[in-house]
């Protein structure tokens, strides 16, 4: 008798040829996973037009990576980012344009006749005023994992005034449901990184651990540090970034620094990220 022919061997050879195939198709569920966050592209879409010569006009410009799969998730993150442009182009228009014009709400080309129209407006209360208006949008991943996809947003903007403006944001979207994650949910103990972040800023800008920061020109809340409304995680470590006018004159630009992995330890909930 073949020794296949044995019911216990018979039993063991099944059940270990379903172990090694349950085992190899979460292996390739785990790789499909990853390769949906890393697999996308770029969409570029423009409205309107800045006339350098005459120095007027006004335009929206937009360069956002997003995941291109059909999976939940892609389609949930997409329309995350896709509400997020509409929100920011809508900053720049009052809640009673907003309302006449609902199409301002429902997509990026609806937020930019909104923003069109307070511009000929104001061309028509202030025709000598020099100077386009313009609203540039900019997105892009800075790191996948088969946990989560964290992502930065750059918005650039000039409506008249002495200079124009710029913002950075960075979020946090979960790799299986696409829904956004708050950056502090992956922070154990927010107060002991606070005070790691104070140590780093310090060293950056090359204070002493007495050094009053609010004489030497910094922004204060509460005449108290603060962490930056922005932080990231990065394939180095924790990146952290002050906006223009966030804890410095507008001069400075932005203010950024990363603290590495190995130091911050169990500050962070690695589990969670890769």
């Amino acid at each position: 008798m073949s020794m296949f022919s044995s019911p216990k061997v018979i039993f063991w050879f099944s059940f270990g040829s379903l172990l090694f195939f349950g085992c190899d198709t979460a292996s390739k569920r785990e790789n499909e996973k990853i390769k949906i966050l890393q697999s996308g592209k770029v969409i570029e879409t423009n409205f309107g037009d800045c006339d350098t010569t005459t120095n007027a006009g006004v335009a929206i410009k937009v360069s956002l990576w997003e995941p291109s799969d059909s999976t939940k998730a892609a389609r949930v993150i997409r329309g995350s980012l896709a509400k997020k442009l509409i929100q920011r182009i809508n900053s720049y228009a009052d809640s009673a344009s907003i309302a006449a014009n609902p199409a301002a709400v429902a997509s990026v080309k609806g937020a930019f006749e909104v923003f069109q129209k307070n511009y000929l407006d104001f061309k028509k209360q202030m025709p000598d005023a020099p100077g386009c208006w313009q609203v540039d949008l900019k997105g892009d991943t800075v790191m996948t994992t088969s946990k989560a996809l964290f992502y930065q947003l750059d918005h650039y903007a000039f409506t008249g005034g002495a200079h124009p403006n710029s913002f950075r944001s960075f979020h946090a979207f979960d790799a299986k449901t696409g829904n956004e994650r708050e950056m502090k949910t992956f922070v154990t103990d927010s107060v002991a990184l606070l005070k790691l972040v104070e140590q780093h800023f310090r060293k950056l800008e090359k204070l002493g651990p007495e050094a009053d920061l609010e004489q030497s020109g910094y922004f204060l809340l509460n005449h108290r540090f603060f962490m930056p409304a922005n932080y990231v995680f990065t394939s180095n470590g924790l990146l952290f970034y002050y906006n223009p006018y966030e804890i410095a004159p507008y001069v400075r630009g932005g203010i950024e620094f990363t603290i590495t992995y190995a130091e911050l330890g169990e500050l962070v909930k690695k589990d969670q990220i890769f």
